[in-house]
């Protein structure tokens, strides 16, 4: 009796000590299988700081009175694509792209003429601070944003910026950002991973598009507006915390804001706000209602100069 009773008990030490071995070896994809990828925490954050510092370095431009910019715009892109990876998801029941998706051949082209043109991106603190009227900035500056935070942003997106060296803001759903990285399959609707914010920092700088809240209720409502101010705020600085405590910008899903958002935007010290307005930016421009050009879908060329201001025969 003894003899069996300390068998089971060295029986079970062992199956304990093989178990806990196995998990441990394992932890990491035991982790992934637990986690659910629809949701980033509310309590963490991305660690992006010490990648992000260089969206804080003001550029002290030197031009003259004739050469600096009195109106800059704002271009608003959501997907790129390559061609070749176009599918029934990408097309509306028309045969057109949806109009927020551009190729990435175009996009590569577009990126080519401001470079060509002698564009500067500017950072949203370098907007800011024209719109104050504190800062002189080239004729020829622009400014490149993204919305929702699409993974192909990453992958396709940012490796053009990085070639004309160029950076951007995008503004990003925290919540639909992936705690672990997947494989890139541009037929999906796939969000950034964390691992992709840290690839991109350098390119991109991170901003809010709210935690969970781009989406519409019943009556086609954007949350933003019909859901009570008090889930609201919670929504937001659920994102602010995600986003390692960053309030330089928002942008509001679908455009949609009203006059207790405005609000809401300045009691959570978010610096300026982003509307999809058309309009071009001023010295006193609205800095929670900026205007911005959306890049649409087989846009032509001539179209695209049309909308930053550049004339043919302009180099």
């Amino acid at each position: 009796m003894l003899r069996n009773h300390l068998f089971n008990i060295f029986f079970t030490l062992i199956f304990f000590g093989l178990f806990s071995l196995i998990i441990s070896f394992y932890y990491d994809d035991v982790s992934r299988a637990l986690y659910d990828p629809a949701i980033f925490p509310t309590d963490k954050s991305f660690d992006l700081q010490a990648c992000q510092s260089w969206r804080d370095d003001t550029r002290q431009f030197v031009v003259s009175n004739e050469n600096k910019a009195k109106q800059i715009t704002v271009l608003m892109y959501h997907r790129v694509i390559p061609e070749d990876q176009l599918n029934d998801t990408h097309v509306q029941a028309n045969g057109d792209l949806f109009s927020t998706i551009i190729l990435k051949s175009e996009f590569d082209e577009q990126m080519q003429i401001l470079q060509d043109a002698g564009y500067t991106t500017l950072t949203l603190k370098e907007l800011e601070l024209f719109i104050q009227g504190n800062l002189d900035v080239p004729e020829r500056s622009i400014v490149l944003t993204f919305d929702d935070g699409f993974k192909d942003n990453a992958i396709e997106a940012a490796p053009v910026l990085r070639d004309h060296g160029f950076t951007a803001a995008n503004f990003v759903i925290t919540g639909a950002v992936n705690m672990y990285d997947s494989a890139y399959k541009p037929g999906e609707y796939q969000y950034f991973s964390v691992d992709d914010l840290h690839n991109t920092c350098d390119v991109f700088e991170f901003e809010s598009h709210t935690y969970n809240f781009h989406k519409r209720m019943e009556d086609n409502t954007p949350y933003l507006i019909g859901k009570p101010d008090k889930l609201v705020q919670e929504d937001l600085e659920a994102s602010i915390v995600n986003l390692d405590g960053n309030t330089q910008a928002f942008a509001s899903p679908y455009g949609a804001f009203d006059k207790e958002n405005i609000q809401l935007f300045k009691q959570l010290d978010f610096n300026m706000a982003f509307t999809v307005i058309p309009g071009t930016v001023k010295q006193g421009t609205d800095i929670y209602q900026v205007p911005r050009k959306e890049v649409l879908a087989n846009e032509r060329i001539q179209d695209f100069k049309e909308k930053i201001g550049l004339q043919d025969g302009d180099t």
